[in-house]
């Protein structure tokens, strides 16, 4: 016999900064009938720990130094179910720089 692949259908987040260990549930259908039974991924990267909750749940907490929209996978047994661009990371922004002032000519190194 087979069982049906997960089935994602909310997230209870959809944002996190990327320096990661944010933590995200995933929301569905058929994610096994016990805790060892489910993992979750976050686009390429497996999540940095993934919590069974139920058949119905999975919670992920995120890795960090992922930037853009996502797509939100979990796997039961051999099956995988996911939500195409269901989450996204902040990008990093820059917050000071150590040369203040700069010759109008260019070529200045700024760290």
């Amino acid at each position: 016999f087979s069982f049906d692949a997960p089935a994602l259908s909310t997230l209870t987040r959809v944002n996190a900064p990327a320096t990661g260990s944010a933590s995200v549930t995933v929301h569905g259908a058929n994610f096994g009938a016990a805790r060892y039974s489910a993992g979750g991924r976050l686009g390429h990267s497996a999540c940095e720990a993934s919590t069974w909750e139920s058949d119905t749940a999975l919670a992920c907490r995120s890795v960090r130094g992922l930037t853009g929209t996502r797509t939100v996978a979990v796997t039961a047994g051999v099956r995988v179910g996911s939500l195409t661009e269901a989450f996204s990371f902040d990008a990093p922004a820059l917050s000071t720089g150590t040369r203040a002032n700069a010759p109008a000519t260019g070529s200045a190194s700024v760290t």
